[in-house]
């Protein structure tokens, strides 16, 4: 049996989204564990207790880093194999190998290294421009420029679009809402990427895991597969706990993410932040 912790850049609440909004949106993504997952695998979903509930700005995603970090630090001394942090910028997700013993996966990391067994040129769709910075962040620290097209990370255009992104709850429980207003915008970007040379789509955001949930994975008219990212992401964390379980294995601690420190000196220099 492997243990996941599942960590949540929000809290339990989001504004956003109205009072019963995350929860659909939380409840779609359980769904969507189960369907990917081993039945005997457990994943605890875990949320911040406040957030700038943006993850689009640099200034802001440093309150919010702070905020996960010290989440998945306190669940350390759980029995968890693996950490899972869910949303699509990867955020605090080195930070956390170089603080704890077990696996850390992020979202676009796992899937763009999961994209390069499926096809030689890569390509990312995100859901808002802003966010695509960060997206290009991850594919730079994963040393995979290379394998991907030019212009790497697009978002659908328009404020049609942005507003389908602000109703993410129907997303999740309204499977009409994605066939027939999400699935246009998406496919016209994706076919963008593949005419620019992509040969495998990876999605860019947590709300796209929804997709999944409808067996949409492929490019309509296109031999183009769409590795949707928390499904694979989810994955790898579940069989990177099962190796930790099982053998031991865990990120490297030589030189990116060792830490000099003892847990005493560690908590003594981070006690006025927590």
């Amino acid at each position: 049996m492997t243990r996941i912790l599942s960590q949540s850049i929000y809290s339990s609440v989001m504004p956003g989204f109205g009072d019963d909004g995350y929860q659909r949106i939380n409840e779609g993504v359980r769904r969507v564990y189960k369907k990917v997952l081993r039945p005997d695998t457990i994943v605890d979903m875990k949320f911040v207790p406040r957030s700038t509930y943006w993850t689009s700005h640099a200034h802001l995603e440093l309150f919010n880093n702070t905020e996960i970090f010290k989440s998945i630090l306190e669940a350390e001394s759980e029995d968890y194999d693996a950490v899972f942090v869910r949303c699509g910028n990867d955020p605090a997700v080195r930070e956390a190998r170089e603080a704890i013993a077990r696996p850390v996966v992020g979202m676009t990391e796992a899937a763009l290294h999961m994209a390069c067994q499926l096809g030689s040129k890569v390509a990312v769709v995100g859901v808002d421009d802003k966010s695509r910075p960060f997206v290009e962040r991850v594919l730079r620290l994963s040393g995979l420029e290379s394998r991907a097209i030019h212009r790497p990370v697009r978002t659908p255009p328009g404020q049609e679009f942005y507003q389908l992104v602000q109703q993410g709850p129907d997303w999740f429980d309204t499977p009409g809402f994605l066939h027939d207003k999400v699935l246009p915008h998406f496919e016209a970007t994706a076919k963008e990427c593949i005419a620019d040379g992509a040969e495998i789509i990876i999605t860019a955001c947590a709300l796209y895991s929804s997709l999944s949930l409808i067996g949409y994975n492929r490019i309509s008219g296109a031999q183009v597969g769409v590795l949707e990212v928390m499904s694979v992401a989810i994955k790898q964390a579940e069989m990177l706990g099962e190796l930790y379980r099982s053998t031991g294995l865990s990120t490297s601690k030589h030189l990116t993410y060792r830490s000099d420190l003892t847990e005493e000196l560690r908590g003594q220099l981070m006690a006025d932040f927590l």
